[in-house]
């Protein structure tokens, strides 16, 4: 099954169509060489209409089930009137299940907010706390993988769930987030290419009210 350790919703703001399709074309062509590199477990990319976003993520040295690595990720979201970045560490420890696995975790992280034009209320800057727990395992006609992620950065909590048809390329997808001013829900698809690996993300998601669709290529080296 595919192990995504972080899932970003699009926030479905105004963004320049020929920025997204720009991105679109550029990113298949950089992403194989970042995940090609040593240092890098999970790369992410999503495009919208309404913004672009960047997850990358690394594991901290070698683990195993019963002793998971730490985690180091950084995120940039990008749209018309104003961009995020985040970067984090995030220590992780097993709990003892029978047939399934439940990851907790604890960090610290940085980010940041600018908007455009300048804006002393959305723009903002803070050294954070965060916490996690994943849940993967067996389930009927495949398996599933559940990520729950709390954030003292603007109050942001996300839940994320994905389950996998058994041998076949195809999961189902549901993520919901929050954080002060703005929320969305996204469904979609994520669909196995013939590159082992690498994964399409086709699906819809609304924010404040404002609803449309996302594309996005996944790099998955868990």
């Amino acid at each position: 099954m595919c192990h995504s350790f972080m899932q970003v919703i699009s926030m479905m703001r105004p963004w320049p169509a020929r920025w997204a399709a720009a991105v679109a074309v550029v990113a298949p062509m950089l992403l194989p060489g970042a995940a090609n590199a040593q240092w890098l477990d999970y790369a992410q990319l999503d495009v919208a209409a309404s913004a672009t976003t960047v997850v990358l993520v690394t594991a901290v040295g070698k683990g195993d089930a019963e002793h998971p690595p730490p985690i180091v990720s950084a995120t940039y979201t990008r749209w018309s009137s104003g961009e995020a970045a985040g970067a984090g560490y995030v220590y992780r420890w097993a709990l003892p299940l029978q047939t399934q696995q439940w990851l907790v975790g604890v960090g610290v992280g940085v980010n940041a907010n600018r908007s455009w034009p300048p804006s002393d209320t959305l723009n903002d800057s803070a050294i954070t706390a965060r916490a996690q727990s994943e849940w993967f395992g067996p389930a009927p006609g495949g398996s599933y993988y559940a990520l729950a992620q709390v954030s003292s950065y603007r109050k942001t909590w996300l839940f994320t769930a994905q389950y996998t048809l058994a041998d076949q390329p195809l999961s189902f997808e549901w993520t919901q987030y929050h954080e002060r001013g703005y929320q969305s829900t996204g469904v979609g698809l994520r669909i196995a290419t013939s590159v082992p690996r690498w994964f399409v993300r086709l699906g819809v998601s609304r924010g404040n009210d404002e609803t449309g669709p996302y594309v996005g290529i996944v790099y998955n080296g868990f």
